[in-house]
């Protein structure tokens, strides 16, 4: 993720795909503020308060205005791959706890919203050791919704649904594992959230120009779509 920086030293982080002007510090991390960073610091305070160690710690800002997080240890993969059934599920356990310890956040915020939504949960913005998923970064999209909103997502990117490596019976599998590692949720609704997920991005990219990924999107759309049937 980034290697050693001496106490006061400034060190670009590498992996995952960060927002520009990322630095650690020491133990900690430095980012640009954000327009939602009121929210992002009063959601990572309260999940400090419940115990969860799954997200970086808030610690203020600094000299430059830059907010300032505690750095987490490990590995941020800098593109989509496959992923074992054990970091599938570990993935899935954390999603869950991140879910449920915001519940109360996300009423008191929204009405009709189940959870806080990280809104980006691909494996590059999850911190790893010995491959495992141990915790969650990058927050900029934080906002209150639903559960079946934010795993669409996840099971999109942590599956890389799309992909002809992975054959649909094999994908169904691993969808069905993703669904009951998280609990209380039924693949098929994960299914229709992912195809969801898919024609917003597709969409939102083709407006703002960036036709790769709008190409990519659409992709795995009409992959997913065409198995359904099969991954249901």
């Amino acid at each position: 993720m980034g290697m050693k920086a001496a106490t006061g030293e400034e060190v670009a982080l590498r992996g995952g795909r960060t927002t520009p002007g990322i630095v650690r510090v020491g133990d900690t991390v430095r980012r640009p503020r954000q327009a939602n960073h009121r929210f992002v610091r009063h959601l990572l305070e309260h999940l400090a308060a419940s115990g969860f160690d799954g997200v970086p710690r808030h610690l203020g800002q600094d000299e430059a205005g830059r907010e300032i997080f505690s750095f987490i240890e490990g590995d941020v993969p800098d593109e989509l791959g496959f992923i074992s059934d054990d970091a599938l599920h570990d993935a899935a356990t954390l999603i869950r706890r991140f879910h449920d310890l915001g519940a109360d956040l996300a009423a008191a915020s929204q009405v009709g919203a189940e959870v806080i939504c990280h809104n980006d949960l691909s494996p590059c913005n999850f911190v790893f050791r010995a491959e495992i998923p141990v915790a969650m970064i990058d927050f900029d999209a934080t906002a209150p919704g639903t559960r079946a909103w934010d795993l669409g997502y996840a099971a999109w990117l942590w599956l890389d649904l799309g992909s002809t490596d992975v054959a649909p019976a094999a994908q169904r599998r691993r969808l069905d594992l993703f669904a009951d590692a998280y609990g209380d949720i039924a693949t098929p609704t994960i299914l229709g959230a992912t195809m969801e997920r898919q024609e917003t991005l597709a969409m939102e990219a083709r407006r703002q120009g960036k036709r790769d990924m709008a190409d990519w999107a659409m992709h795995c759309l009409h992959w997913t779509r065409r198995h359904a049937v099969d991954l249901e």
